[in-house]
């Protein structure tokens, strides 16, 4: 489970009772649990059916459990956990909660906040397989609250992004000599395709691309000299979570230009203007 440290696996697995292949294993044998129970919550929480699910059909509740807070977004497992906070507190209700049961209760729902606060931070959608992976490291390192080990991985997964984008558009991401383009440079040749073909309607967002090179370009060298990718002396926390948030934003800008521009625009096929119009 790597978005949760050893104590607080060891919390989530107390509180829910997650052993012997099941959960709530304390209300399993007065009848007050069972697999239904799993099936509804994991569905409702995050749209997976374990009964007919072929990844999940053949495992016990435990480890149904298990690999959505080892494979899925931080979202998805904060939403998990919720409705498992939600289910406890339900059928406790006024009866006698000890102290560990109350602090393991704030315990966890600590971790579903720092789950939502982390999971803030988005970056486009991966298509490509080796690129999901990447994408799901560097998604367990935001929300393990360790961007320093982001930011190489960041620049790997920006880069190939940019890539794509590229020869989406036939922008050429090598020179003659086959060698590949900086991730500046590949954000400049994009920018300058999106000027000629006028994909903006204020100058603002042109200029905000146009910045972002220089921050693309300083990328570039907090990756060659503070990140993990050489044994380099590492950003500072708060800096490299600050970078990350940076580059995720403006990728994330870029994405959703890409998006808009793919859907077509019927907006004028439903819009009449007339003198009734109060404008």
């Amino acid at each position: 489970m790597g978005y949760f440290t050893f104590i607080e696996k060891r919390t989530i697995e107390r509180l829910f009772g997650i052993k012997n292949g099941y959960i709530f294993d304390f209300w399993v044998k007065d009848g007050r649990y069972n697999k239904n129970i799993t099936h509804d919550m994991i569905f409702e929480s995050c749209g997976i059916d374990i009964y007919n699910d072929p990844a999940y059909s053949s495992l016990s509740q435990a480890k149904c459990i298990n690999k959505i807070f080892s494979e899925q977004s931080p979202v998805m497992i904060s939403r998990l956990l919720k409705t498992m906070l939600d289910f406890f507190s339900s059928e406790m209700g006024n009866s006698y909660w000890s102290d560990e049961d109350s602090y393991d209760y704030s315990q966890v729902e600590n971790i579903v906040k720092r789950l939502n606060d982390t999971a803030s931070v988005e970056i486009p959608e991966a298509i490509a397989g080796n690129m999901q992976l990447l994408q799901q490291d560097i998604e367990r390192n935001i929300a393990s609250n360790t961007p320093e080990l982001v930011l190489d991985r960041l620049h790997t997964f920006a880069t190939q992004y940019m890539r794509d984008i590229c020869t989406k558009h036939d922008i050429p991401i090598a020179d003659g000599n086959g060698k590949n383009y900086s991730l500046d440079a590949l954000v400049g040749k994009l920018k300058k395709f999106y000027e000629n073909e006028n994909y903006f309607s204020s100058e603002f967002c042109l200029v905000a691309i146009r910045n972002s090179i220089d921050l693309f370009a300083k990328f570039n060298d907090i990756r060659n000299s503070s990140s993990f990718s050489h044994p380099n002396p590492v950003l500072e926390k708060h800096e490299a979570e600050y970078v990350v948030k940076t580059i995720a934003n403006t990728l994330m800008f870029i994405d959703k230009i890409e998006n808009q521009v793919a859907q077509p625009n019927n907006d004028e096929e439903f819009i009449e203007f007339n003198d009734e119009l109060p404008f």
